[in-house]
């Protein structure tokens, strides 16, 4: 799994120092109105069509993980930066992104956010020519202005939904629908459930997540 340390691992550093920056209360923490957080877990992708995953082998899924992490600095204004790696035999696929974001309570249940930024995609291959020594590296990889209008509304105490919509500027514009769930366990600790939809040209991903958030 060496692959995976290739995450932007900064969705984790760029959160580090927040639980000092932050003083305010967090007795009644609102999940929908808190966005100083790191999260992480498993990650597992399906795709629409075969993807060559080395020298003579395909494969339509991909295991991994996800990274995330998320810094209210000022106001209603956020840094958020997001990872995510999956790899099958030579193959590694991962996305990652880095933008500006602010959000706008509605009520307290009920927030709406958007945010923009960069982000970039890259498909991997590390072969090894017919058992040799010797390793090729392969990739393909673009980098793109992003934008994202999202939302969290609480449907219940515990439980809170993050739909979201994404676009991005590749060769190929690609369009990311998401549907986060996030069940809270404790005052700072809640669990993801997460389904994640990308579709670029005629390469289309369904992902699946499981993992857990700290909240600041």
């Amino acid at each position: 799994m060496k692959k995976i340390a290739l995450l932007p691992l900064a969705a984790l550093l760029a959160t580090t120092f927040a639980a000092q920056a932050e003083t305010t209360e967090t007795e009644n923490q609102n999940l929908t109105q808190n966005f100083t957080y790191v999260a992480g877990g498993l990650q597992v992708s399906t795709y629409n069509h075969d993807l060559p995953s080395s020298w003579n082998s395909t494969t339509d899924s991909t295991v991994g993980m996800y990274l995330r992490g998320s810094w209210n600095f000022k106001d209603n204004f956020f840094v958020e930066t997001r990872g995510d790696a999956t790899v099958k035999d030579d193959l590694t696929v991962s996305h990652s992104l880095l933008g500006l974001g602010y959000y706008q309570p509605i009520n307290d249940n009920f927030t709406v956010y958007g945010l923009a930024g960069f982000s970039t995609i890259e498909m991997k291959w590390d072969i090894n020519n017919f058992g040799s020594d010797i390793n090729t590296s392969v990739s393909a990889d673009d980098t793109a202005l992003t934008g994202e209008i999202g939302a969290r509304y609480q449907v219940m105490e515990q439980w809170t939904v993050e739909p979201a919509v994404r676009l991005a500027g590749y060769d190929e514009t690609m369009y990311e629908l998401r549907l986060g769930n996030n069940f809270k366990v404790s005052e700072h600790v809640s669990v993801e459930a997460n389904l994640q939809h990308r579709a670029i040209d005629n390469l289309k991903e369904m992902s699946y997540q499981i993992g857990a958030r700290y909240s600041f």
